[in-house]
Order: structure tokens, then C-alpha cells, then sequence
């Protein structure tokens, strides 16, 4: 008996109420005998009874997960289609179903095929508001991608970085995890894989990442020196060499590594990135679609100042933060039991603006961290029940819970649609949303895709150009210097990531405009 996963094409819509065995959208159908059928209708029947806890205890066929079944010589399939991978029973659920299978049809005569509903977005996805040249094939197979940010250094990011990813893969999620810190990445000294090479691929001149139990790594340290990219070779056991280059270039190094790397198929990516709110942030951002983030903090109010300030810049960005670890929260006494907070009063889920206390887990500060870090084997792997392998089980737990509701919360949206008409330059924004310039109406069309149909308003280039780029609010001094001017050109239009869209003007200077500006402007127009 197995199951395996699927990767294919979202159907906007299901056939419910026919006979299920005509509902798989798989293309190869062998036609059943009358006991085949018979079968069929009996493991339909004994699947009907398994129930899924993550959706108010309803029958998977009520759900719509059994898509279809198909019996021959062989055996018997059994075609499943879950709303998310980050499913919170997703492993639980199908083992039951297969359970159920088996006792139907026998051990080793069914197998479960299973693919995904999820209407998120991939990053290379239009309707995402990126093309694939953009992004590139690397991303392609990614569905969602999370940022892991601190605003300041020595919290510990790095650490809950590389434990989560190791605890959503233990869950089966297909993850990876890229070092984005170019000054001193951290991954080579907390995962030490047996082969550190970094091949490369046969796309292109990109390169595979490294895979370690289970999980795909990437990071500046791994890749040879002789590369010639400043701060890389760290983990080869050669001397150190510092990356002494200046913001854009850090940028421009960590893009490559993004982009430059075939990571294949994965639920997750997870973007272990460098403190503070600079260039490689803004970057990463507005280059692709950052589904959310998780905040790292500590103890104390210095660190939650800079943290408070991370979630702003996230929040400005559209980038929500769904959940948070307080890294050193306290430390247990191993001979009272005792807890002590050492590094003072712990922050509350309130100040985050986290939806509730589950959404915030609170690291231990120990000596099994410190040295699992120093051995480079991560606490989440080291299979002993220690708490704070336990915390990061949890963390796993959460993030899977909160991007599960982004995928069934997003379920009933319809996706962003090509544009009716032909324009001269034309994005499609994020998920509902698109902004293009019509050169024949000499205006900026914005169009959104509601649930109830489409609609579609002008933009005045000139209002736009008196447009605060960030707040929408009108400039009126500069306004009236523009009324004057003949019709501003426009040279291009590209989004930028889920912030907004950077429009090129005729003069050749580029100003990016966030979605709440347009929105704004959209008001007023």
C-alpha cells in the first residue's frame, strides 16, 4: 500500500453529485468490469467514513477529496485532492484512508494518488504578478515562499531558521531553506552535510542546492571561492573570506542565489534573511511573492523595538507576519524545574499584532542548542524529546496552520484573468488585482477580479505622477506644474512583488507605487 503526491494544474471548479469514479481529471481511465465497479463503489463507500478533523469532522466525500477511482489488473487507485499541503492532519488523513483502502481490497492491492487545490500563487505565476523569464525556472515548482526575519542580530534567526525547516520536512513537506545572509552566513556551521558540493544544473548556468535529510540548502558558505563572489568558500575549510561589498551588490549576490538555483519541487522555501530592514529585504521582496513571514525575537525591550519595526516593514510591503518565536525566552532549571527569566520580561502576542498566544512560540535558552549549533547537527534532528526540539515542532505546527488558512481562505478567489483588450504594456498584480498603461486611451487601466465578475477604471498619468507613491495622497504644487506639460509617456509597468508597481515614465526615472496609493488614487478617480 502507498500514496504519492501529485503535482498538476488547479481546476477552478468540481463536478460534485456525479458518480465519483467519473471525477478524475487524470487522463489515462481503464474501463471496469461489473466487479470492478462493484469494488469501486465499495471503497467509496468505506472512504465516505473517514472524516476530516481540520474541516469540522466532514466526511472526505462531502469535502470533495475523492476525485476518482480506478481498478484494474494491478489494483486499485484511489485519486485524492487535498486543499493544501500544509493540511494540520494531512499524514493522520491519509494514513486512515489508507487503512480504509486496504481493508477493502487487501495490503498491497491500493494506492493513493494524491494532488493539491491550493490556489496560492507560485512566485513565476502572472496572475502572482511575475512572468517566468523574471523569476526563472529555478522558482518554478515553488509554491510558497516564507521569509524568517529579525531586526537585530544575535537572536538566534538563523537557528530557528534551519530547526523549522527541518521540522515542517519531519511533517513530509517538501522544504527548502537558503541562507540569505551574504556577510556571515550561518547555515555551513549549523548543518555540516557529508558533500558541501554545489553542482551545477542542467538548466542553464544555475546550480543544484544541497540535500540534507530531506531538506534542499543553499548558502554563500557552501559555494567554492573560486567562484570569485566575495564571502563565499566559508564552509570548504579554507580561510574565511569576509564579503566586503556594499548593499546592492549584497542584494544582487543573494538574488542569484534565488533565482540562480533549480530548487525543484517544494511546498515551502524558507528565506533565512539577514537583520535589519535594508537592501536585500526591499530586493527579495518586490522580485517575487513572499506569502508571509515569521518574526524572531528575545526577551526584553531592545529587542522588541527592532522586532515592532520588522513587522511594520512587512506589513508595509503586504507581507503578513503569521507567526513569531521568542528565541531565549527562558531557561529551566534542570534541578527545580524551574523557569527564570534571564533576559527579562517576555513580550506578549498583543504587542506583535498576532492574532492569538498560540502564534507566538517560546524557545528555551539552553545548552542542547548550543551544542547541537556547534556540531552542526540542528536540535530538530537530534530525535530526542527535548523541549526545545518540542518548541520548534510546534513552530512547524503553527506556520502549517496559518498557511493552510491562507490556502482554503483564498480557495473561493478567482484568479487574476488575462486582459481583455490588447495594452501596449500589461501586469497582472497580485491575485485580483492589475495595473497596465493603455497608450491608445493615454491612461492607466487598473482592473479587479471580484468574485462576481471584473471591473475596470482609468487613471490619469497625471494624477498618478502628483501621486504620493506611497500614501496616494494628491500633491497638489506639483500637480499643477504637471497640468501644463504635454501627456506623460510611459515606458513601462512591473510589479514588484505583492508591494505595488514600479512604473518607468518617459523621462526614464522609475517610481514605485504601492497597492493603498492606488487605491487611493483609484477613490479619487
Amino acid at each position: 500500500m502507498a500514496y504519492t503526491f501529485v503535482r498538476r494544474a488547479t481546476s477552478s471548479s468540481r463536478l460534485r453529485g456525479l458518480p465519483l469514479p467519473l471525477l478524475h481529471p487524470f487522463p489515462r481511465r481503464v474501463l471496469s468490469s461489473r466487479a470492478a465497479l462493484k469494488q469501486e463503489e465499495m471503497v467509496l463507500a468505506a472512504l465516505s467514513k473517514v472524516m476530516d478533523r481540520g474541516s469540522g469532522d466532514r466526511s472526505v466525500r462531502a469535502l470533495g477529496y475523492l476525485q476518482g477511482v480506478e481498478t484494474n489488473e494491478s489494483g486499485t487507485t484511489v485519486f485524492v485532492e487535498l486543499p493544501s499541503p500544509f493540511h494540520p492532519h494531512r499524514e493522520a488523513l491519509l494514513e486512515n484512508m489508507r487503512t480504509r483502502l486496504s481493508e477493502v481490497v487487501g495490503g498491497g492491492r491500493g494506492e493513493l494518488k494524491v494532488s493539491y487545490s491550493s490556489s496560492a500563487p507560485l512566485p513565476s505565476a502572472p496572475e502572482a504578478g511575475l512572468s517566468a523569464p523574471e523569476v526563472g525556472p529555478g522558482l518554478e515548482g515553488v509554491g510558497s515562499i516564507v521569509a524568517v526575519y529579525s531586526c537585530k542580530g544575535g537572536v538566534g534567526k538563523s537557528t530557528v531558521a534551519t530547526n523549522l525547516a527541518f521540522a515542517c520536512a519531519k511533517r513530509g513537506l517538501r522544504v527548502g531553506l537558503l541562507d540569505c545572509d551574504v556577510y556571515g552566513p550561518s547555515l555551513p556551521t549549523l548543518v555540516n552535510p557529508e558533500d558541501i558540493t554545489v553542482r551545477r544544473s542542467k538548466i542553464g548556468k544555475m546550480v543544484m542546492p544541497i540535500v540534507h535529510e530531506g531538506v534542499k540548502i543553499l548558502s554563500l558558505g557552501y559555494v567554492s571561492p573560486k567562484s570569485g563572489v566575495p564571502g563565499s568558500g566559508s564552509a570548504t575549510g579554507s580561510p574565511v573570506s569576509p564579503a566586503v561589498i556594499r548593499g546592492p551588490m549584497a542584494s544582487r549576490v543573494v538574488t542569484q542565489l534565488l533565482k540562480g538555483t533549480e530548487w525543484g519541487e517544494l511546498d515551502v522555501l524558507l528565506l533565512d534573511l539577514p537583520p535589519g530592514t535594508g537592501d536585500v529585504q526591499l530586493t527579495i521582496c518586490q522580485e517575487i511573492v513572499v506569502r508571509g513571514a515569521v518574526a524572531v525575537t528575545t526577551p526584553g525591550e531592545l529587542s522588541k523595538v527592532d522586532v515592532l519595526k520588522g513587522i511594520e516593514m512587512f506589513k508595509t510591503l503586504n507581507i503578513p507576519t503569521l507567526c513569531a518565536v521568542e528565541n531565549m525566552a527562558y531557561f529551566r532549571n534542570p534541578a527545580t524545574d524551574e523557569k527564570h527569566l534571564l533576559l527579562g520580561r517576555s513580550i506578549q502576542h498583543e504587542e506583535m499584532s498576532l492574532a492569538s498566544e498560540s502564534d507566538l512560540v517560546r524557545v528555551p535558552l539552553s545548552e542542547s542548542v548550543s551544542s547541537a549549533n556547534d556540531k552542526g547537527v540542528p536540535v530538530s534532528l537530534s530525535g530526542s524529546p527535548v523541549e526545545e526540539a518540542q518548541a520548534y515542532d510546534r513552530l512547524a505546527d503553527v506556520l502549517s496552520a496559518r498557511l493552510f488558512a491562507l490556502d482554503t481562505s483564498e480557495a473561493a478567489k478567482p484568479k487574476a484573468n488575462p486582459a481583455t483588450e490588447p495594452l501596449s504594456t500589461t501586469t497582472a498584480g497580485p491575485r485580483n488585482f492589475s495595473l497596465a498603461f493603455d497608450a491608445n486611451r493615454a491612461a492607466f487601466v487598473v482592473r479587479k477580479f471580484l468574485e462576481d465578475g471584473a471591473s475596470e477604471k482609468l487613471i490619469d498619468p497625471i494624477v498618478l505622477r502628483a501621486s504620493n507613491p506611497k500614501t496616494g495622497e494628491l500633491m497638489d504644487a506639483k500637480r499643477m506644474a504637471l497640468e501644463g506639460e504635454a501627456l506623460l509617456n510611459v515606458r513601462s509597468v512591473e510589479a514588484k512583488g505583492g508591494y505595488g508597481y514600479a512604473v518607468t515614465w518617459g523621462n526614464g526615472g522609475t517610481i514605485i507605487y504601492s497597492l493603498a496609493a492606488i487605491e487611493e488614487v483609484l477613490k479619487r478617480s
